[in-house]
């Protein structure tokens, strides 16, 4: 069963119905055919779906022709490119989207390969794929998608021959935590937020998930399990872009639940020089798995800058499995995750629980709530750090303490988190408030306050 992705059916419908060219790009397994294949089904659009293999352009028109004469009754002609291929079906065929998946697939077999005048093959196809945006969609539409994040992005670079070319560009993310109650519509709000936690919002992954199981079961079957499909889905998806350099998996393993300054980062991984690491955690970003993390009134400060990992999943796998797993084998799931997860799995919940309150003023934002903040984040220093910090429009800040505990908070401890937030320097704080996963015990007059309950009952759809 299709769910979610409302905004995303809505905007791809719009352009595909007027005969244009799109961009969809995201990482493997997020959801891009599985979302375009439901637009064509709820527009009623004929299409054609071609997936893209590492081989030769000569090769891959061979197999989209073969695919061709059985979906559209295509005669049997000879073409060796897609160019000509295009300009064919632009004359002859009207009313049709054809769906090139996976285009990095093609363009990555010129790029890695060691061939002569392999590279300049790979820009030639671009600058055919711009001819035909350009020349031969007047009847039809066309959709490139692809799960290289670093050569789907470098299409639309000014340097490209394909930018500015498409009328639509989706690069397709997980899940949020908000969407998760449509995968599990009878868990409670407290559930959702521990599944996302952990797991992420990758569609493939949640439907992994056994509803009947508890999380801890899940946890060890899904993640502890050497022949999961869950631990399959990392390797095989998620970091195999980078499987053969092992300082990129040394990095992720630094950073893991928390974020880590570039200082911390070079001296922790042995990396031979600055301007090595630079590139490394050039291509982490490049790859949408890491992101640069600055505080809310230092921003692009790169001295102030932090690094963190941007997908839950790979978070839990860098923390408690990567480098463990001659120690996992040993000891089998169930003694692994006694003694090396359940007793700090709290902790890792509640880290990502403060990118979750983030996740919900941004989403709330968007759906045209709290309309005098420009924007959100989180304030550190070296001797302090608050979890999510709002920017104003008159450049004042509210500053929210979120704690996600197991019993409400005590007065006592309110009033010292108060205390702590006036003794900010460097930003005007005129609002105060906690976000509480189990509330407080009173409230404080003057203060803000925020349930768990309402990071979904308060966002409006």
């Amino acid at each position: 069963m299709f769910v979610g992705r409302k905004k995303e059916i809505n905007d791809l419908s719009k352009y595909i119905d007027n005969n244009k060219s799109i961009l969809v790009f995201g990482l493997r397994r997020v959801g891009k055919t599985t979302l375009i294949k439901e637009v064509m089904k709820r527009n009623d659009r004929n299409y054609v779906y071609y997936e893209c293999i590492k081989a030769s352009e000569s090769q891959n028109v061979s197999y989209f022709i073969e695919l061709l004469k059985e979906k559209i009754s295509f005669p049997n002609l000879v073409f060796n490119d897609f160019l000509s291929i295009f300009n064919y079906l632009n004359k002859n065929y009207s009313n049709y989207t054809f769906i090139i998946d996976e285009y990095s697939y093609l363009k990555e077999y010129y790029i890695t390969s060691k061939k002569q005048g392999s590279q300049q093959e790979a820009l030639r196809i671009d600058s055919s794929f711009q001819k035909i945006i350009d020349e031969y969609l007047e009847n039809n539409s066309l959709v490139l998608c692809g799960s290289s994040i670093s050569i789907m992005k470098g299409l639309i670079d000014y340097n490209s021959p394909l930018y500015d070319r498409f009328s639509y560009i989706l690069h397709l993310k997980e899940f949020s935590y908000y969407d998760l109650k449509y995968f599990f519509p009878n868990l409670d709000n407290k559930k959702l937020i521990e599944i996302y936690s952990i797991f992420g919002g990758s569609p493939n992954v949640l439907n992994m998930l056994s509803k009947d199981n508890s999380l801890e079961d899940n946890i060890k079957d899904l993640l502890l399990d050497e022949n999961s499909k869950v631990r399959n889905h990392i390797t095989i998806n998620v970091i195999s872009e980078f499987n053969k350099d092992s300082d990129l998996n040394t990095i992720l393993s630094i950073i893991k639940n928390g974020t880590k300054n570039y200082s911390d980062i070079f001296n922790r991984s042995k990396i031979e020089t600055s301007g090595l690491l630079d590139k490394k955690l050039k291509k982490l970003v490049e790859l949408d798995l890491i992101e640069r993390v600055y505080p809310i009134n230092m921003e692009n400060n790169n001295k102030k800058c932090q690094y963190e990992i941007k997908d839950n999943l790979l978070k839990f796998y860098y923390t408690y499995v990567y480098g463990k797993e001659s120690i996992l084998s040993l000891y089998g799931k169930d003694r692994f995750y006694s003694e090396y997860v359940e007793k700090s799995l709290n902790e890792f919940i509640s880290r990502r629980f403060e990118r979750i309150v983030r996740d919900y003023f941004a989403i709330s934002i968007k759906n045209g709530k709290y309309k005098d903040i420009i924007n959100i984040g989180s304030y550190f220093s070296c001797d302090s750090e608050f979890d999510c910090v709002l920017k104003k429009s008159d450049s004042s800040y509210v500053v929210f303490e979120v704690k996600y505990y197991d019993k409400p908070i005590s007065a006592f401890l309110q009033r010292k988190e108060i205390t702590s937030i006036e003794k900010i320097k460097g930003i005007n704080v005129t609002e105060i408030g906690f976000v509480a996963s189990n509330g407080v015990e009173e409230k404080i007059e003057g203060i803000k306050y925020l349930e768990l309950d309402d990071l979904f009952n308060n966002i409006k759809e």
